[in-house]
């Protein structure tokens, strides 16, 4: 199982410092930290495209935080930046992958498309099948090491 993670603040996070955490205010992501996830995938809604959703990258969990850590939210769950599996993806702002993304889980997560992701409505699991069809749609997606990404990102 991994966590569908929709990261409304990702750009203010990275700016902040914020690297190696995410995290919620609400019990559902400390539920789906028990069932041991392997990875996060991150989303946003691109600008000016509501009810659609992009993908940010995908990163490994781990139990360590952070060195920087600074607690934001009530639950934290911790990535590791530097493993090589840690990745952004580079092109998926493009406006067909963003219709692949939405597309594929549009059909799985309908009710958080509806409720725009509000609260518990951006974090899911992701089991494995919906694991294993997503990993094939986004496998030739460009991407880069987390770290690396977010440095150029930075600039």
């Amino acid at each position: 199982m991994d966590i569908f993670y929709y990261w409304k603040d990702f750009v203010s996070d990275v700016n902040e410092g914020r690297i190696g955490t995410v995290g919620a205010d609400t019990d559902k992501l400390a539920e789906l930290q028990e069932r041991l996830p392997r990875k996060v995938w991150t989303f946003i809604t691109p600008k000016g495209m509501k009810g659609k959703l992009q993908l940010i990258g995908s990163m490994w969990i781990t139990d360590e935080r952070p060195a920087n850590f600074v607690p934001k939210w009530r639950h934290n769950l911790f990535y590791d930046a530097a493993s090589p599996t840690s990745v952004l993806f580079t092109n998926s702002g493009s406006p067909e992958k963003i219709e692949e993304v939405s597309s594929y889980l549009n059909n799985r997560f309908n009710q958080a498309f509806r409720s725009k992701f509000h609260g518990e409505k951006g974090l899911h699991a992701m089991e494995a099948d919906v694991v294993r069809g997503f990993e094939k749609l986004v496998r030739d997606y460009e991407a880069v090491q987390f770290m690396e990404g977010i440095k150029e990102a930075l600039g």
